[in-house]
């Protein structure tokens, strides 16, 4: 298994969040900022962040991720909270 889809499903497994309101989540590397980029998207409304290898490791053996929670819950609130975006 790619380590990207491993950071993937780690983080559908850690956030069942995703899963609840229908979450698209995809990661891949960035050579050039040598870090994992975690994209969240549902429709038409896309969020980035990024993860260091460091991290993303650590999430893949079952840690939380601390920053990208973060992000996820700032996304939730800005596109699902509220509206029908992401009715469950």
């Amino acid at each position: 298994m790619r380590v990207g889809s491993q950071i993937t499903g780690k983080i559908i497994e850690l956030y069942p969040e995703i899963k609840k309101f229908n979450l698209d989540v995809a990661a891949e590397f960035s050579d050039e900022k040598n870090e994992w980029i975690i994209t969240l998207s549902k429709g038409k409304d896309t969020l980035q962040t990024h993860i260091k290898t460091g991290d993303a490791l650590k999430c893949i053996e079952g840690e939380k991720c601390v920053y990208f929670g973060n992000q996820l819950m700032g996304f939730i609130d800005a596109y699902c909270s509220g509206s029908d975006a992401c009715k469950v």
